[in-house]
């Protein structure tokens, strides 16, 4: 989800498989949007965060999702208040691109790898059934 889009996460199946010895298996967790899935429109976050040296780092956090490529970007601004005085501000994006079940299952059967498990919130059994469960993929390697 982290990668910075569909193809450099393909290629990351790809790249596992060079590094795993026969029968080896992979282990990838994958998480819905689900603040989006909530409210379908903008979401803006206020976090303040207490520095040691006296300072306050207010972070606020704008996100939209692009349903059509499955993709939630976030930017997230960072600033850092010392004595009422703004003393630096930091930007940082974040896309974070989403699976679908079954299309992550096609995508690893579809790089070679197989016995492809799933369990939710790492609990081997547990079937996802809510839309805030980490869907948490084994496969190994053909």
């Amino acid at each position: 989800m982290l990668l910075g889009n569909r193809a450099d996460a393909i290629a990351a199946l790809k790249a596992f498989a060079k590094h795993l010895e026969p029968n080896g298996r992979i282990f990838v967790d994958l998480g819905l949007p689900i603040d989006a899935f909530k409210t379908e429109n903008i979401v803006k976050h206020r976090e303040l965060v207490n520095c040691l040296d006296g300072s306050v780092i207010l972070m606020q956090t704008s996100s939209q999702v692009d349903w059509i490529k499955q993709v939630e970007n976030t930017l997230i601004r960072y600033e850092k208040w010392k004595q009422g005085k703004l003393i630096d501000t930091e930007l940082q994006h974040l896309p974070l691109h989403w699976f679908g079940r079954e299309e992550f299952i096609m995508c690893l059967r579809e790089n070679g790898y197989t016995n492809i498990t799933l369990c939710a919130n790492h609990i081997d059994g547990l079937e996802p059934n809510s839309y805030s469960d980490q869907l948490c993929f084994s496969a190994t390697l053909a």
